[in-house]
């Protein structure tokens, strides 16, 4: 008997990724269910950018506000690389769409990486979305961020819920949900560090970007980043301080075996 040979890629890259969340206001339900996501407007943006060059990363962390909402498009559009890996959680069935609709109804149909990220089909290795490949795509259900959290040690959603945004723009805390979407991105991408590390059997796509991560984070000497401090005192990231060195060196010991072998090699079998 022939069996259908079935492959879904999940081949993506990891040196350039981009993690989006969005928060949003809609008219409530009178049942109190979540109301359906054309309804919903956007209020923040928040992008968490990694970005490897040389054997380090750059990092970035933008909030964007849509107070005025073709203004704060267009700034996402500039924001985000389509070159980079684009990380939601949900980001399919609610995030992507959200903002796509928000796009149209600014009359804003130009070519950007949003676009091609609401046209790609499931399986496209540009957009990652966690939400269904923490769920195995339907087969182990569609889990929540905050369990997903809860089971690999990462505090979660400690600046607030989506079901507060409401109450927190009424009240004047516009900062609060910036912040609040901000801790969003920020965790959402250490869910995709454990995906990566685990998909591609490769510790280190977790601990050096982690690592380099933790390092980011100590030198904000501003406080621009205040609320994602307590991130630094997980075990997840005292783990990552202590592997990245022992990652580096067997990464440097790889390179000079190599050369060396290069090295030894005759012309006749260059």
């Amino acid at each position: 008997m022939k069996y259908q040979r079935f492959d879904y890629p999940e081949c993506y890259q990891t040196d350039h990724v981009q993690v989006l969340d969005i928060e949003t206001l809609s008219p409530a339900n009178e049942d109190g269910s979540f109301p359906p996501w054309p309804l919903h407007e956007p209020v923040c943006c928040s992008v968490l950018s990694q970005k490897k060059i040389g054997d380090d990363y750059a990092f970035g962390i933008e909030t964007i506000d849509f107070a005025n909402e073709r203004a704060g498009l267009r700034r996402l559009f500039e924001l985000l690389d389509p070159g980079a890996t684009l990380v939601t959680w949900n980001g399919r069935g609610f995030d992507v769409p959200v903002l796509q609709l928000a796009a149209s109804r600014q009359l804003l149909f130009e070519d950007n990486a949003l676009r091609t990220a609401w046209m790609a089909p499931r399986w496209a290795i540009t957009h990652a979305d966690l939400a269904e490949l923490y769920g195995r795509f339907g087969g182990a259900g569609r889990p929540s961020l905050a369990n997903i959290c809860k089971a690999l040690g990462i505090d979660a959603k400690t600046q607030g819920s989506g079901d507060s945004v409401a109450a927190m723009i009424a009240d004047g805390r516009e900062q609060q949900v910036f912040r609040y979407c901000e801790e969003d991105v920020a965790i959402t991408w250490l869910a995709w560090l454990h995906y990566a590390a685990s998909r591609y059997a490769s510790p280190s796509k977790l601990a050096h970007p982690l690592a380099a991560f933790d390092r980011w984070l100590a030198d904000d000497t501003d406080e621009r980043f205040s609320h994602l401090m307590h991130l630094r005192d997980l075990s997840l990231f005292r783990d990552a301080r202590e592997a990245d060195p022992i990652f580096r060196l067997d990464r440097l010991i790889l390179q000079a075996e190599r050369r060396a072998a290069l090295a030894n090699m005759r012309p006749s079998a260059m």
